[in-house]
């Protein structure tokens, strides 16, 4: 090959493979487009899923804590609150210990996550709780469990007074 097919062909490599890439995601960006808004979601199916989904409604009363140093170092109460909010700023979980010592890492709705500009105006819950890191709270949301990991997807927060609540979910509007 000359000197100047060389030149040509290293000129040509990085559109050909540029143009390979397109060809290559063309249709999947295509399909992506025409799918009905609903489908853009990862809302679980149920055929997603292998077996019953655990999911069900609940409202415990725990203290907010910083789930790494209550994980790590069993840290709890006023004397942890200062760093606890430092952790959580940070981006460190979030979870909450039940009156009966049950650890659960809180989750943000999946929804908001998914949707956030649907939520617009609503208070958030879950950025509620990052300022009550130590506070005694009535917490709430749709709690799972899988492998011992136990996690409550926050519907709802305040701060604890009178008796516990009971566990009965939140009415729906239709």
């Amino acid at each position: 090959m000359m000197r100047r097919d060389w030149r040509r062909a290293a000129l040509l490599a990085p559109m050909a493979l540029l143009l390979a890439v397109a060809v290559a995601a063309g249709p999947q960006s295509a399909a992506r487009a025409k799918a009905p808004a609903a489908d853009k979601c990862c809302a679980p199916k149920a055929s997603d899923y292998p077996g019953e989904s655990n999911r069900h409604y609940v409202t415990v009363r725990g203290e907010i804590v910083d789930y790494y140093c209550y994980i790590e170092k069993g840290l709890t109460g006023p004397a942890h609150k200062d760093c606890g909010t430092r952790c959580v700023a940070g981006d460190v979980c979030m979870g909450i210990l039940t009156t009966d010592k049950q650890l659960y890492m809180i989750s943000v709705n999946h929804l908001r996550a998914m949707d956030p500009l649907s939520f617009r105006n609503i208070p958030d819950p879950f950025t509620t709780c990052r300022g009550w890191i130590a506070e005694t709270v009535d917490l709430g949301g749709y709690a799972m469990e899988r492998r011992g990991q136990k996690i409550i997807e926050i519907a709802n927060v305040k701060k604890a007074s009178g008796p516990p609540p009971a566990g009965d979910p939140p009415a729906r509007s239709q």
